[in-house]
């Protein structure tokens, strides 16, 4: 489901800011001591990050697309799971069906692209 895609918005951006060493140190503590392997852990690294960066952007421009001035209400709703009343207490400046129809675009327009 496509909720369950967006609540893994804030691990992607955990990731972004933890993946950034790709230096490994020899292990002495193990029986074999390994200098040299067939991966490259520089370019895993750059693979994974830029495959963690094309989902958060995809979900970043579509909230501007949809919700325009919006969209860091409908990152908060949809990615990190505030309450509308929540948003309303932060100062969310639309009312409750403006949001929710919001969200609903959003939803049917990111399960199309996902």
């Amino acid at each position: 489901m496509v909720i369950h895609y967006c609540r893994q918005y804030p691990e992607w951006v955990e990731q972004l800011e933890a993946l950034t060493d790709t230096a490994r140190a020899i292990r002495y503590d193990v029986d074999h001591v390994q200098t040299s392997n067939d991966s490259d852990p520089t370019s895993d690294l750059a693979m994974r990050r830029a495959e963690i960066s094309r989902k958060k952007d995809m979900v970043d421009t579509l909230a501007v697309e949809i919700g325009g001035i919006m969209a860091k209400w409908l990152i908060r709703g949809v990615c990190y799971g505030d309450p509308f009343y929540q948003l309303k207490h932060d100062g969310i400046p639309c009312g409750k069906d403006l949001y929710y129809l919001l969200r609903r675009k959003f939803y049917y327009e990111i399960s199309r692209k996902v």
